[in-house]
């Protein structure tokens, strides 16, 4: 089936939009597993890039939700 050339963008855009809008797998992590994976974070000090990264999403995530409730779900360093 031929889309005219002017739907596929929109249909693209409305993908990309879709996607976007979705809450990443650490927002939608609870308080106590985000805490957790944040505390073995700050015990082992990865050096690894790759988890590196993905502790620093934790701290972030753990930063977000402190401004948006206000305590602090996770351990500080």
């Amino acid at each position: 089936m031929n889309t005219p050339r002017f739907l596929n963008p929109i249909l693209c855009l409305s993908a990309l939009l879709m996607v976007a809008c979705e809450p990443s797998r650490i927002e939608r992590m609870s308080d106590y597993e985000l805490g957790e994976r944040y505390s073995n974070c700050l015990d082992n000090k990865p050096t690894a890039p790759g988890v590196a990264t993905a502790c620093e999403n934790l701290r972030r995530e753990c930063e977000r939700r402190k401004q948006e409730l206000g305590s602090f779900v996770c351990r500080s360093r």
